[in-house]
């Protein structure tokens, strides 16, 4: 094998970067299912047709059809544990949270759909913060 040849081998993830890993696939499914109910909300197939493209207003129209695109999108990205998967997912989180949060007055509140985001994202960053500090210290370990 080439790699082991030339002694270039993949540095071992650490714990709390697998951990990551499957916090960011179980995101990705979330997301992934999120991103259909949009979607058979805005097709009429969910909520007795009442979320049908054609019926609802405007603001409405844009969020749930940039939450429709961006789920699905983010939870590929997720899966697959990129950056562009969570900047993805981290927008329409944060569109979310403030369409069910601060617009209640135009879309329906959603406190729960508004609150399991706030927690994802916090538990997030504190994922990120804690693999970056894995690997700073495997780094200072190795030299």
């Amino acid at each position: 094998m080439v790699i082991a040849e030339t002694g270039l081998q993949q540095p071992r993830k650490g714990t709390i970067e697998r951990v990551f890993g499957l916090f960011l696939r179980l995101l990705a499914l979330y997301a992934l299912v999120s991103g259909l109910v949009y979607w058979a909300g805005l097709t009429g197939i969910a909520g007795s047709g009442a979320w049908r493209f054609d019926l609802l207003a405007p603001p409405a129209r844009i969020v749930f059809t940039t939450l429709a695109v961006l789920m699905p999108a983010a939870a590929l990205g997720l899966w697959l544990t990129t950056r562009w998967g969570v900047v993805l997912w981290v927008l329409a989180a944060t569109a979310e949270i403030g369409a069910y949060m601060f617009l209640a007055d135009i879309f329906s509140a959603r406190a729960g759909i508004a609150g399991i985001n706030m927690v994802a994202l916090v538990v997030l960053i504190l994922m990120a913060v804690a693999t970056l500090i894995e690997r700073r210290a495997a780094r200072l370990a190795v030299h």
